[in-house]
């Protein structure tokens, strides 16, 4: 017998805004601080045990009381299936009589996904039964898709599947996953449905709540790249100036140039939008200034003419920079 499970409540009604965002910030910049220590060894006596080349792996991350750990053995008896939860007290609770193609395992999950990436190791399935839903807006970061250890998720691989009793959780993963061009299908889970994958769902639905299951083929695994590619053609393009270029032409200048007024504006206009995890300032700001026909060929003369007059030994390095950038593109 359960006790009734409360709804999720949250004044959250759509995806957070800042998830692309979080998603980019850790694809560019990967966990650096130490493993835990408990997890690494977890990890390394996992290895003794499975051997090297493991396999077919199955891994069920937030696998609680080890329940969902066995169904899924149960399921797969031709894979290895590990759960994995950082709790001892819920793997206290496992029953024993696990099949011989299960493990169950005390980690940090963030961790234990960094260890498995890095021993090489491609899944051929990865379950999360946890919900994990963090209702408030304000934790959103807590959650597994703006969570800095997600890079490490995707790395793994393999038909990711997530169950949820907060369709909206889900609904942040086809977010992201969309975002990296994964596609996923979001489907109900059936309230009579007889074999539950964890006990936490069963509650949720002896309570009366929708169950949701989330669907993806992460294929071979890896971790993506950082989506920069079309801002930095952007900021290539030969429309499109620094911020530091443009004052400086602005500032060579003779006060009376027709060109002045058209460079005031797209210094005074918002720039590029960065991507997300860009962390440079206004120093690294890049402007759009169409100069028109010609326009670019005529500064760069009046500008060649004004180094010419302050002499050849002159120190006029504002005007270099302006020049540098007239002529590179």
């Amino acid at each position: 017998m359960f006790t009734a499970a409360k709804p999720i409540e949250s004044a959250q009604e759509t995806p957070h805004g800042g998830l692309l965002d979080r998603l980019q910030r850790h694809l560019l910049r990967l966990p650096t601080a130490p493993v835990a220590a408990h997890t690494q060894a977890a990890f390394e006596a996992l290895q003794r045990d499975l051997g090297l080349s493991p396999g077919a792996l199955i891994l069920d991350s937030g696998c609680g009381t080890g329940e969902s750990t066995r169904n899924l053995a149960e399921r797969h008896p031709e894979a290895w299936v590990v759960g994995v939860d950082k709790s001892a007290d819920r793997l206290g609770r496992h029953r024993a009589d696990l099949p011989g193609n299960a493990r169950l395992l005390r980690a940090e999950l963030g961790d234990f996904w960094r260890c498995a990436m890095a021993a090489g190791w491609r899944l051929k399935a990865h379950y999360l039964p946890y919900p994990n839903p963090w209702p408030k807006a304000r934790h959103y970061k807590r959650r597994w898709p703006a969570h800095p250890a997600f890079p490490w998720l995707l790395g793994l691989g393999g038909d990711l599947e997530v169950r949820s009793n907060w369709r909206l959780y889900l609904e942040e993963w086809q977010v992201v996953l969309e975002d990296l061009g994964v596609g996923s299908t979001l489907t109900t889970v059936p309230p009579d449905t007889a074999s539950p994958l964890s006990p936490f769902e069963a509650k949720y639905l002896a309570s009366g709540h929708g169950c949701y299951a989330l669907r993806a083929a992460l294929g071979s695994g890896g971790i993506p790249a950082p989506s920069w590619s079309a801002y930095q053609a952007r900021c290539e393009a030969p429309e499109v100036f620094s911020r530091p270029a443009l004052t400086a032409i602005l500032a060579a200048l003779p006060a009376a140039h027709p060109q002045r007024e058209t460079l005031a504006e797209a210094l005074a206009a918002p720039p590029l939008r960065k991507p997300a995890g860009h962390r440079g300032g206004e120093a690294s700001d890049f402007l759009p200034c169409d100069l028109g026909p010609g326009g670019r060929e005529a500064l760069r003369e009046t500008l060649e003419q004004a180094l010419e007059q302050g002499g050849e030994g002159g120190d006029h390095p504002a005007l270099r920079l302006a020049l540098r950038a007239l002529r590179s593109r």
